[in-house]
């Protein structure tokens, strides 16, 4: 979910994504969950800002050893710094997040060199896709193609699109904890070089959360869907895994209102809702959209049941106790109740590093991202393979797509990510269920229950 945004039309996204070319398959599509970051320096479509990192803490790294285990091929084989890049929203609108992803990577290439004992080091360079801008995104991706890295870090799921055909020409491995492939299946699941490193946004996350809404409330059948507006191809393939959800949980499904992106005025929006007099309302929306919508609920005295699968800190003080009670489901960081023991290592010593700041789930989603990169290396190294060449970090995912996370697991048992080879987005990734207190503070939640993709391993707490 990205940040503040110009108020963008079905009309202007489809001109901006054929602009760039970033039309693949049936067309664009926007970032559910996108990412930012903050940094001078940029000139036009690239900066040349890069992230090195101070040596390594023996006491961290000794701890993430013991934890995660060792590396044991690099550090027998010291790679030593190896370059590679991001593109993220260091400027426009969507910069409101660029403190979120991008120092989740930049916090977990810190914690990689301690875990390596400085034996490897990511020297990150910053493009700056401009808050989702086509020409900049792809600006973005053929410029870390000619600088020859083997891993592009995105956002904006893989920047609108606009870095496909960009990690294909140059054999980019293109993770994408930010916004992963967007729906599975959608128009950019299964694309090359390309991996979503969170749940697809949304179809992964809402069969847990319909699974708990229809057994807390059995009774509350008829339901209404305020959809942001997207473009067909993003729009068609959501309602079509909803309207599955519907049936398969005998759900009165009132109808898909749309909704315009980054607008704050959202009143004729409710009011088509409130005409449909719903038991129950599911946003799949987000960012600030979802304050402002939560904000014209209230004040229209819209009374049903409010769901979502976006909460973030701008989010949660925007709304304040306009989303007091609503439910939210989706790959969450549990920063009220740990469950494992790197989970509670990541808020410990991300607080001690940010003056007692809890992190966010965008932090974390590239802080384990950081690992998964580096975890490749090591299998690579350990099949005397090539650390600069793109193709070794798919094969070498492909061979074992699971790696671990902060998300989910207990005690030294650690949570898991397990990527699908066919979709290339997780098949396996802890989720959390919740509600908000409506203080303001993304840390005052209350956990309701865990689950994974398609609802499984599903439990209450």
């Amino acid at each position: 979910m990205s940040g503040v945004r110009e108020p963008v039309t079905r009309r202007r996204f489809m001109r901006r994504t054929a602009a760039a070319g970033a039309t693949i398959g049936a067309g664009g599509l926007l970032a559910a969950c996108g990412s930012d970051d903050k940094s001078s320096g940029s000139t036009g479509a690239s900066t040349t800002a890069k992230t090195t990192t101070a040596a390594a803490a023996t006491g961290v790294g000794a701890q993430l050893q013991k934890i995660l285990g060792k590396p044991s091929n690099i550090l027998a084989k010291g790679p030593g710094t190896l370059a590679v890049a991001g593109q993220f929203a260091l400027t426009g609108q969507g910069s409101v997040y660029g403190d979120l992803q991008s120092n989740g990577w930049k916090y977990g290439v810190k914690h990689v060199e301690a875990w390596t004992g400085g034996k490897l080091k990511f020297d990150t360079t910053f493009y700056d896709n401009k808050s989702g801008l086509p020409q900049a995104e792809a600006a973005a991706g053929r410029q870390a193609g000619l600088k020859g890295v083997p891993v592009l870090v995105n956002s904006y799921i893989f920047g609108f699109g606009a870095i496909v055909p960009f990690a294909k020409q140059y054999k980019m491995f293109c993770p994408d904890p930010g916004g992963g492939t967007g729906p599975v299946p959608g128009p950019f699941a299964a694309q090359p070089y390309c991996y979503g490193f969170r749940a697809g946004w949304p179809t992964d996350c809402l069969d847990g959360l319909f699974k708990y809404l229809r057994e807390t409330y059995p009774e509350k059948k008829n339901w209404a869907t305020v959809q942001v507006n997207i473009a067909p191809p993003y729009n068609n393939s959501v309602q079509a895994y909803m309207k599955g959800l519907f049936k398969t949980y005998n759900i009165n499904n009132l109808g898909f209102t749309l909704a315009p992106i980054g607008a704050t005025n959202y009143s004729s929006v409710i009011q088509k809702v409130k005409q449909q007099k719903p038991d129950v309302v599911i946003f799949i929306t987000f960012g600030t959209d979802v304050a402002y919508q939560a904000k014209e609920m209230v004040r229209q005295g819209v009374d049903a049941i409010k769901a979502t699968a976006d909460f973030n800190p701008t989010l949660a003080k925007l709304a304040g106790p306009a989303i007091k009670d609503w439910y939210f489901g989706f790959d969450y960081l549990n920063t009220t109740n740990p469950p494992s023991d790197w989970s509670k290592f990541f808020i410990d010593e991300w607080g001690k590093d940010h003056g007692g700041e809890l992190p966010s789930f965008y932090h974390a989603g590239d802080y384990v991202t950081a690992f998964a990169v580096a975890q490749l290396v090591d299998r690579i190294l350990a099949k005397g393979g090539d650390i600069k060449s793109g193709d070794e970090y798919v094969t070498a995912l492909e061979a074992n797509p699971a790696f671990p996370h902060v998300y989910g697991g207990s005690g030294s048992t650690l949570g898991q990510i397990v990527i699908d080879p066919k979709t290339h987005s997780p098949k396996a990734i802890p989720m959390l269920a919740f509600q908000s207190m409506g203080t303001g503070d993304v840390k005052d939640i209350k956990p309701l229950a865990t689950y994974d993709i398609k609802a499984a391993n599903y439990q209450t707490i």
